[in-house]
């Protein structure tokens, strides 16, 4: 079958394309094949500009032996309570008989004498015995012992946090962020009020940043935003980039759904179709990606999503993105991004 030609303008702004354009050296959009394929229609991918001085600076080493598990289970929790003696704590001697015999009063009287003392003993013992009794916490009240929580597959539990942030970005300080700030017909990105906003303008478009680094076994975590009654579409997050036709796109929707799929070589592979959950909110969301070797596990609002492999790419880096659907205007405002090495 004959390689289809391509346009030699571009339909959306005319600019003159050659063979090979791909997409428009002007505006950034897709280039249609003259013969679509039997395939779903191609997405415009509209990659904003990259700050010049954006190079990769954290480098997350490979994933350890498989020899050693990767949740090591926690100790046993330390037991509470008083310890269980094979004798009493306090053994009083029984007293010996009494003689009937008048001529032993002396002896009668000592020994009298020795049982009030030993008396006094005993009755001092059992007042402290109280004492110490109501000062020592019982076993309901000392503090129960905790550990992490950990995440069984469709338990929708959250699963721990651990290891070191190795990247963090609030927006706070647009001069110290690796992202960039850019606008055209297609969208906008741009710093205001302590967000990264991100705007896509067309329809069925999707765009992105990249933040700095490149990373393999890690939890990416993304606080976001989208205007109540907007219209429809997706925030996502971008995870082992390795360029505009190869990477990972976990996305939510602002209608309650999610998907995760898969670009290689410029074709969408789906890898989890678009499922309705309770825990997505149509304006304010985190979402969660959880990387270890070939597993992927997805979160929304610290609920378990779903989880499932695929070896294709191990490492690359990583963006926060936005799909617009049948319209365009759709507005998402990112509060932050974090990155945690596994």
């Amino acid at each position: 079958m004959s390689e289809p030609q391509r346009p030699a303008f571009c339909p959306q702004c005319g600019h003159k394309l050659t063979p090979e354009d791909r997409f428009c050296p002007e505006c950034g959009a897709r280039v249609p094949d003259s013969t679509p394929p039997a395939a779903a229609p191609p997405t415009t991918i509209i990659p904003p500009d990259r700050p010049t001085a954006a190079p990769p600076t954290t480098i997350i080493p490979p994933v350890q032996s498989t020899n050693v598990p990767p949740n090591p289970s926690p100790p046993p929790p330390p037991a509470y309570g008083t310890p269980v003696s094979s004798s009493p704590p306090f053994h009083i001697p029984s007293a010996p008989e009494l003689p009937a015999n008048r001529s032993n009063n002396r002896l009668a009287w000592l020994l009298v004498g020795g049982i009030g003392c030993l008396s006094l003993i005993i009755i001092s013992a059992c007042i402290f015995i109280v004492i110490a009794f109501v000062a020592t916490p019982t076993l309901d009240s000392l503090p129960t012992p905790t550990t992490a929580a950990t995440t069984t597959a469709g338990s929708g539990v959250e699963s721990a946090i651990g290891g070191e942030v190795v990247f963090r970005d609030d927006f706070d300080n647009p001069t110290a962020s690796g992202l960039g700030e850019d606008e055209d017909a297609s969208a906008r990105f741009a710093f205001e009020q302590g967000h990264y906003v991100i705007e896509v303008k067309e329809a069925e478009t999707l765009v992105w940043a990249l933040v700095d680094g490149t990373y393999r076994d890690a939890v990416i975590e993304a606080s976001y935003a989208m205007p109540r009654n907007g219209p429809d579409g997706a925030a996502g997050l971008i995870f082992r980039y390795q360029d505009a036709d190869n990477f990972y796109l976990f996305s939510v929707s602002n209608d309650g759904y999610y998907a995760l799929e898969l670009l290689e070589n410029d074709r969408w592979i789906t890898l989890i179709d678009w499922t309705q959950h309770e825990a997505i909110h149509p304006e304010n969301n985190r979402m969660r990606v959880e990387l270890r070797g070939d597993e992927i596990t997805l979160f929304v609002n610290d609920r378990r999503l779903e989880q499932t492999r695929d070896p294709t790419f191990t490492r690359g880096e990583v963006g926060l993105a936005v799909t617009s659907f049948d319209k365009g205007g759709i507005i998402v405002r990112y509060d932050e991004i974090t990155i945690w090495r596994r």
